[in-house]
């Protein structure tokens, strides 16, 4: 039987590792347009959150951070990747992504009758949420007066928002914010479905066998 510490262990390796490989083929980012993309690597560290617990999904989204900022620096897809290396936009938010999803998830799990399977969804959703905000708030705190002019060219066909600053920038965040939430939420889901699958056969199928 493995032990606890070593389930972690595994756990943080495993997530760590996917999220590595999704940065180093491009699968783990959705290219909109020259100025904007979208990630979902904030699915792995949900998940080593969720699987595993606080420290391997922190240590994880420290290693979804640390890709970021690579990123950044030597394979920029956006025009605001540059700002990601700055550690304040590239890693502190993707650390805060698992501290809210364990907070959410293990909160959730105290409620009695709560499935974990929605535990799972809301917690993936709201972490995912975390990420996309905290990044725009991280860049319009730091970056406002620079971001404001390339954000506002990202959505030129939109003339009446040109000296909106603040709403141009929410707009080209807020599409984000959905897909990134949806994709964490059904993929959280659809995992936590199946290991629940997986747990009531490997059960029925001991009962049996105790039966016999």
């Amino acid at each position: 039987m493995i032990s606890e510490k070593n389930r972690k262990i595994a756990i943080t390796g495993a997530f760590s590792a996917l999220v590595v490989v999704m940065y180093i083929t491009g699968l783990g980012y959705i290219r909109i347009n020259p100025q904007i993309s979208y990630t979902i690597l904030q699915v792995p560290v949900i998940l080593a959150t969720i699987l595993g617990g606080f420290v391997p999904g922190l240590i994880t989204g420290f290693v979804f951070g640390l890709t970021s900022l690579i990123k950044s620096a030597v394979m920029p897809l956006s025009m605001l990747d540059p700002y990601f290396l700055n550690p304040l936009c590239s890693i502190f938010p993707r650390v805060l992504i698992a501290v809210v999803t364990w907070l959410v998830f293990t909160g959730m799990k105290k409620i009695p009758h709560m499935p974990s399977v929605i535990s799972g969804i809301v917690a993936a959703v709201l972490g995912s949420l975390t990420n996309t905000i905290m990044v725009f708030a991280m860049l319009c705190l730091i970056y406002f007066s620079e971001i404001a002019p390339i954000v506002q060219k990202a959505i030129a066909n939109f003339p009446s928002l040109e000296n909106v600053a603040y709403i141009a920038i929410l707009l080209t965040f807020a599409p984000a914010a959905l897909v990134e939430g949806a994709i964490s939420g059904a993929v959280s889901g659809a995992v936590l479905t199946s290991m629940g699958i997986a747990a009531h056969g490997k059960a029925k199928l001991s009962k049996e066998t105790d039966e016999e």
